[in-house]
């Protein structure tokens, strides 16, 4: 188990297809405020320094260390002014013009406005004081997690909690009145429990307030706050919650039952201007894309919620109401562009414009307004991806032999033909499409187009076909074509079937195959036909050795146990070999000889390298040494002497958005 490539908040399962909803446990913090601490916090204007040392002995704030130095200059907000023409006359008529309007369509005062808070390139999530003048955001500093706080008009930084292994922090959120902060943090391997923490801005002692799946939203008097708590009341439940802004009074507005659910670790519960609704996630956990929705419950309770908007979802990290309820901000990917990248919409409620806010090729994560709508606050991520090849695993020798760009080329798709050309997946054409390219780069040439989302490719060793995953027709499945893109065939009639891997004298492919939020192997002709279920535990992202006896893959005996790792008859059945592998990042290769396993793990500071395990004796090797950069996705040739691989950075910073 290990973070979500994604997210790095979620524990994943090896799939990067999704995350998994693993129990957490609370650290204590930080018991006593600070004098130091809290004068800096409380300065209108910090020192121009964004480095700050406590005293020996000071408690509270760990230290005064900002992790970025950039500063940027505050930029006040632009109002419109509306004239008012023909007093006695047209005034009503023009306030009530102004107010339909204004339902439909939010607020601006000019283009769109972006600051960067932080240049780090590892923050997780943030939020925004009400009052606008804080801002709380996670740091992923190497695998480890820190806690920290910005005010808004300067360059400087405060550190709530210190970096520490396998912390975790989601669910930032500000009290109304801006002298709190909110939030889950958790230790995924002590399993002890969920519960969301509260503690004063300037510093002092935790409380727990309530068990809860992720953030809150609060009432518009301040009074109350929405959470969604999972396992409620009852196991195969999910439920909307409403309690006291101290924690007590709890009470249920409305519940799901399993396979459809509550989300909130991605995405926390949104109370509506007028107190009279919460927004809420709704998702479908027994398929790989969950297909979230939002809808709108009524705080008196008792009814079955309905749709916001009918937009189709690949997913959600977030959502709020603009101040007047006229409109609803979604931070989320959407079905119609057939990809994973996930920008900011705003939706006029409840009827209306319908636009992107943001339009570029980053991905965002978190989302937070301040109490005027006005000012918005995200995380902007960017993933940059090369293409080299190493001979014989060398990374002395290493040539670069494209340069993806953030169109995230190699990652969730690398595979080898025969013939030594490399096929990949590639966000160049706006959509998860396949494409294939000479070993040195050249002669790129699109597959698929226009047919859903593709990606997760393998080549027959025949090299007569490439299986792939697509989500066409919303539906996920395994199909295959040719070589050169013809002839498009779906093998599989499910809805979750993803990761094939093809044996070696091409006649059958393994793949996962989701049911009921569970994942099983599955075998089928290459021709397509019956499928045949391989495993009764729980097992996904298969690889078939090239001796074709074995199978290794993500496996775990039932819903109980823990996620490890399993050799497999081709056959099926129990697994011969069931182990653990620190660091183990996603996906594994097998050596030519069948005898040992490549895999990618972390080195140090969030460098990765491909290593080597054998099984039989349970040791690892590393075999490349790049001293930077991540490892997306690799592969080798048959003969095991040259070794292409996807590597690049990845970076995460915290922004403001105005006029949007």
């Amino acid at each position: 188990m290990k973070r979500c490539p994604d997210c790095r908040r979620d524990y994943y399962d090896d799939s990067l297809m999704y995350c998994l909803d693993d129990g957490a446990a609370l650290l204590e913090g930080p018991s006593s405020g600070n004098e130091q601490a809290t004068a800096f916090l409380r300065s209108d204007s910090f020192e121009e320094s964004p480095t700050r040392t406590i005293g020996e002995g000071e408690s509270s704030f760990s230290n005064l260390t900002s992790p970025d130095v950039a500063a940027r200059p505050h930029t006040s907000n632009k109002i419109w002014i509306f004239s008012v023409i023909g007093a006695l006359i047209l005034g009503a008529a023009g306030f009530a013009l102004y107010k339909s309007w204004s339902k439909s369509a939010p607020h601006t005062a000019g283009p769109l406005q972006i600051e960067r808070l932080t240049t780090n390139g590892q923050a997780t999530s943030a939020a925004i004081s009400p009052d606008g003048k804080y801002v709380i955001y996670g740091v992923d500093e190497g695998g480890k997690d820190s806690l920290w706080l910005r005010q808004v008009a300067t360059n400087s930084n405060v550190q709530i909690f210190p970096a520490a292994e396998d912390v975790f922090y989601w669910g930032l959120t500000f009290s109304p009145d801006s002298t709190f902060i909110n939030f889950i943090r958790a230790e995924f391997e002590k399993n002890i429990g969920w519960g969301l923490e509260q503690m004063p801005v300037l510093g002092g002692p935790q409380k727990r307030l309530v068990d809860a799946e992720g953030g809150i939203s609060y009432s518009p008097d301040g009074a109350q706050f929405a959470f969604i708590r999972d396992e409620f009341p009852s196991d195969n439940e999910s439920s909307l919650m409403i309690a006291n802004a101290d924690g007590s009074g709890e009470r249920i507005v409305a519940s799901r039952r399993r396979p459809e659910i509550f989300r909130a670790r991605r995405a926390a519960p949104a109370w509506s201007p007028d107190g009279k609704s919460i927004a809420a996630i709704i998702s479908d956990e027994s398929t790989v894309v969950q297909s979230p929705q939002v809808n709108e419950f009524d705080v008196a309770g008792g009814g079955p919620g309905r749709p916001v908007k009918s937009q189709e979802w690949n997913d959600i990290r977030g959502i709020a109401w603009t101040m007047d309820k006229g409109g609803l901000i979604v931070l989320g990917a959407d079905k119609a562009s057939s990809s994973f990248m996930r920008q900011i919409w705003y939706f006029g409620y409840p009827g209306g414009e319908v636009r992107r806010i943001t339009t570029d090729l980053n991905n965002y994560n978190s989302l937070s307004l301040d109490a005027g709508a006005k000012t918005l606050v995200t995380v902007q991520s960017n993933e940059v991806s090369n293409f080299w090849s190493v001979p014989n695993g060398d990374s002395s020798k290493a040539v670069q032999v494209r340069s993806g760009g953030n169109n995230e080329e190699g990652m969730d798709g690398l595979a080898l033909a025969p013939d030594g050309r490399i096929l990949f997946r590639s966000r160049v054409s706006g959509r998860e499409d396949l494409w294939i390219m000479g070993p040195d780069g050249g002669s790129p040439k699109q597959l698929t187009a226009e047919s859903g989302a593709n990606l997760l490719p393998f080549v027959s060793p025949d090299g007569r076909f490439i299986v792939y995953t697509s989500e066409r027709d919303g539906k996920i499945n395994v199909w295959r074509m040719g070589i050169d893109g013809s002839g498009a065939t779906q093998l599989t009639q499910g809805n979750g079937d993803y990761y094939p891997s093809v044996s070696p004298d091409s006649r059958w492919v393994i793949y996962t195959s989701e049911a009921g939020g569970n994942s099983y192997l599955h075998k089928i002709s290459i021709d397509g036909g019956e499928a045949e279920r391989l495993t009764e535990g729980f097992a996904n992202r298969a690889m078939i050795s090239p001796d074709g006896k074995w199978i290794v893959s993500s496996y775990r005996k039932d819903a109980n146990s823990t996620w490890r790792h399993a050799i497999i008859p081709f056959e099926g059945g129990e697994p011969t070999k069931v182990f653990d592998l620190v660091g183990h990042k996603g996906i594994f290769r097998w050596s030519p000889d069948s005898r040992s396993l490549y895999y990618i793990r972390d080195t140090k500071g969030g460098v990765t390298n491909v290593w080597n395990f054998n099984p039989e004796k349970g040791e690892s090797k590393q075999v490349t040494d790049f001293k930077s950069e991540t490892i997306f996705d690799f592969v080798w040739s048959s003969d095991g002497k040259q070794l292409v691989l996807s590597r690049g950075t990845s970076t995460s910073d915290v922004v403001l958005i105005r006029n949007f």
